[in-house]
């Protein structure tokens, strides 16, 4: 087998990268399919010892976070429970003194939804506004944890909106667990699965705009109001 001439053989060296270029690039496909790996692990199935040590691996979270791959959204229904089924973000433009916060009521008034029209029913981006409705609903409690991410919420959907002043409502509503049964069975107005009345309201609040921020006046029982001023005084 005729051997290249030395000077051939020298010209292509000259044209590949450094070996330290290529030692880098070796080691960022390597951190790089790690990382989907221990991403996936964290995702799928019991979360382990080793599977959380993998995760937790220096530089790993940041790295997903910034890709986009940090959390899985695919989840399915596990025990048909209210915690397994959609919530969704709203708010309510201007509503009437007595507006009470349920669906059906807000159905004939002018509102605003977290998801966008004419986002893809099964895309990524859907998942991502539903998950974020799963968080707040994780949250919301007697100790109004859930303001600072209600006011970040509420926020983007209203500035998205153009609106920048009145006196509005955020509602959370929980999709209900429904009974296994044909749509032979179901009257035709509320086969739509975003019939109003298929949705509870679980987070009830006033937006009032406190300075540049809109903060979340929580409506508790019989018409209580418990103010969510966690995120007052903090750095805008």
């Amino acid at each position: 087998m005729q051997e290249k001439p030395a000077a051939a053989a020298s010209e292509e060296a000259s044209e590949m990268p450094s070996q330290g270029v290529r030692t880098l690039i070796t080691f960022f496909l390597f951190f790089h399919f790690f990382a989907i790996l221990a991403g996936i692990s964290g995702n799928f199935g019991a979360r382990s010892g080793l599977r959380r040590q993998l995760r937790s691996s220096p530089g790993v979270q940041p790295y997903l976070h910034t890709l986009g791959i940090d959390t899985g959204y695919g989840y399915d229904l596990i025990s048909n429970t209210a915690d397994d089924w959609d919530h969704l973000c709203q708010i309510v433009i201007d509503p009437p003194a007595d507006f009470d916060g349920s669906s059906e009521a807000a159905e004939s008034l002018q509102k605003i939804d977290l998801i966008p029209k004419g986002t893809t029913p099964w895309g990524m981006q859907k998942k991502r506004y539903l998950m974020l409705g799963t968080w707040l609903s994780g949250v919301q409690g007697d100790n109004n944890e859930e303001a600072s991410l209600v006011s970040a919420i509420a926020g983007g959907m209203l500035r998205n909106a153009g609106i920048d002043e009145g006196a509005h409502r955020f509602l959370l509503l929980s999709q209900r667990t429904q009974d296994m049964v044909s749509l032979d069975e179901m009257e035709p107005a509320i086969r739509d699965p975003y019939y109003p009345g298929w949705y509870d309201t679980v987070y009830n609040a006033d937006l009032i705009l406190d300075e540049d921020r809109w903060s979340p006046s929580k409506r508790g029982g019989q018409g209580e109001m418990t103010q969510s001023r966690g995120t007052r005084g903090r750095d805008r």
